[in-house]
């Protein structure tokens, strides 16, 4: 049997600290790993599970012998590249049109695609969202979904935090402000987004549902991370939000609120996400409106990236 071994790429990025975090609590390997970034970075040394890493050059790299390559940020140079590898490939980035959606079913080994493939993975959003509308979906039954993202700096990465500081100090002290990675001066602001055709459909594919209404907003504000997602949805059934809650209460990582939460109160720290503002709009019991906050990189992301690899590394080959 062949060795598992997974190459992360962008590896001095956000996600592949979070995810290298989890990663190392589950007990992979650091034989079982790769880490490769951009040729700047060729040579620095990444901490993982009480030993270092040494980032190697993703654009040099000879990606044969791996089993997956995990492309964490969008590359499209190094998606090019990636086409001739001979495994598997991940990202939360790639174009809605790539064919292989990864899906529940494909923890069932005969659902797996054949290698090499591209398969994509859930958004940052969806990989969060998509946990509590399959357990309403399947006690109550999904007529409409309308959700609207309030989005955060991290989700442009590490050059978008940077970006932000450096906007607000520049604000701060009376200085002209341009911005570099949004698409307008963010600091002390908040914009509309537009939202790509596909979201919608992208996330009834990955949530597996047909027939369901379903539309999306986006926001982008002016913090440093975090993720809080509005959601409005309507059922068949009634719905108890006691017995919900409880339901909710079953995944692990999900914690349901009375209280007021936020990002950077409550998900600075740890992989939790947190339900709060549960509630039926005018008294309508098939109707449901809620707020889920989270941390738009170390939430559901991460874990779509770490199911993956357990997968591989258990059952797959």
């Amino acid at each position: 049997m062949q060795k598992v071994k997974f190459a992360l790429t962008h590896a001095s990025g956000m996600l592949a600290e979070a995810l290298l975090e989890r990663m190392a609590d589950a007990g992979i390997k650091s034989e079982n790993i790769v880490l490769l970034d951009q040729e700047q970075h060729e040579g620095e040394r990444i901490s993982y599970a009480g030993s270092f890493i040494t980032l190697q050059d993703q654009d040099a790299y000879d990606y044969e012998n791996l089993t997956a390559v995990l492309l964490l940020e969008s590359d499209p140079t190094l998606q090019g590249l990636l086409q001739h590898a001979d495994c598997y490939v991940f990202s939360h980035q790639f174009d809605p049109q790539t064919p292989n959606v990864l899906s529940a079913e494909m923890s069932e080994q005969h659902a797996w695609p054949e290698a090499p493939c591209f398969i994509r993975m859930a958004s940052a959003e969806q990989a969060t969202l998509i946990p509590l509308l399959k357990i309403i979906h399947t006690d109550f039954g999904l007529k409409s979904i309308d959700v609207v993202n309030v989005e955060t700096a991290a989700a442009y990465g590490k050059a978008g935090v940077k970006d932000l500081a450096h906007q607000t100090i520049s604000l701060l002290n009376t200085q002209d402000v341009k911005s570099s990675v949004f698409p307008l001066a963010l600091a002390f602001n908040m914009m509309p987004l537009e939202v790509e055709d596909d979201v919608e459909s992208s996330l009834l594919t990955h949530l597996q549902l047909a027939g369901v209404k379903c539309s999306a907003q986006r926001m982008l504000v002016a913090a440093f991370h975090g993720l809080a997602i509005s959601v409005m949805l309507e059922t068949d059934h009634e719905i108890s939000i006691d017995a919900l809650s409880q339901q909710f209460g079953t995944l692990s990582g999900v914690k349901v609120s009375q209280q007021s939460v936020s990002p950077m109160t409550d998900c600075k720290e740890g992989f939790d996400i947190h339900i709060s503002g549960l509630r039926h709009p005018q008294k309508d019991v098939k109707r449901l409106q809620f707020w889920i906050i989270a941390d738009s990189v170390r939430n559901g992301l991460v874990q779509n990236y770490l199911n993956t690899m357990e997968i591989l590394l258990k059952s797959h080959l």
